[in-house]
């Protein structure tokens, strides 16, 4: 477990007094995607005697899903997995066309992306693509952000009020950990939208004040 504590203001103090009220506070974050990651144990074996796939994992996670889709986006297989279990399965291939498919797992912190050659006499495993996904946690007032982020790639965090306006804004730089917590107690009612961004992938997560 991770505790960072930082204080969290809006850079734009020309907010109207309405949207002040949305103030992030003084706290710790609690920033639980790095145990969640280290956590996962995910394989792909060939096996070319019969063009099979033997497929593992092991979800720690929530909410986790599998599919495997060919080049045209057709899903071949799609299944929800089960919450902290073992999940084996062997994907017989030898009725596939040649060509490129893609199998694709994914769950509440990250997407992973394996692309597999199938040629007239083999399969190969031709890449494997890892993106990380923000987590929200919703307690009582507070919202909690967390990214994993190891690459340290550029991340914006902004929040919009429910007449699109941004009531803030903030650019992490060199972060292996992006983290922030807001306090909506004080807002007035209505929803907020929050966005991050990384490179060309965006997330948002809607909240609701009474």
């Amino acid at each position: 477990m991770v505790f960072i504590k930082r204080r969290l203001t809006f850079k734009n103090k020309n907010i109207m007094k309405a949207i002040k009220k949305i103030i992030p506070s003084v706290a710790f974050l609690f920033i639980t995607a790095l145990g969640m990651a280290n956590g996962m144990d995910l394989r792909i074996v060939p096996n070319n005697e019969d063009k099979s796939l033997v497929f593992q994992y092991e979800n720690l996670t929530t909410n986790a899903s599998l599919k495997f889709i060919d080049g045209q986006d057709n899903v071949i297989f799609t299944e929800k997995l089960k919450d902290k279990s073992l999940y084996t399965k062997r994907f017989d291939l030898n009725s596939l066309s040649t060509g490129t498919y893609f199998l694709i797992v994914e769950d509440a912190i990250k997407e992973v992306e394996y692309s597999i050659t199938i040629d007239d006499t083999n399969i190969s495993i031709a890449s494997k693509s890892v993106k990380s996904k923000p987590v929200f946690r919703t307690t009582g007032d507070m919202v909690y952000v967390s990214l994993l982020n190891l690459k340290k790639d550029k991340v914006g965090i902004k929040v919009y009020d429910d007449n699109e306006r941004v009531v803030f804004d903030e650019v992490f730089q060199d972060d292996d950990i992006v983290g922030k917590v807001f306090n909506f107690k004080k807002a007035y009612k209505g929803y907020y939208v929050i966005k991050v961004q990384k490179n060309d992938e965006v997330y948002h997560e809607r909240i609701n004040v009474d």
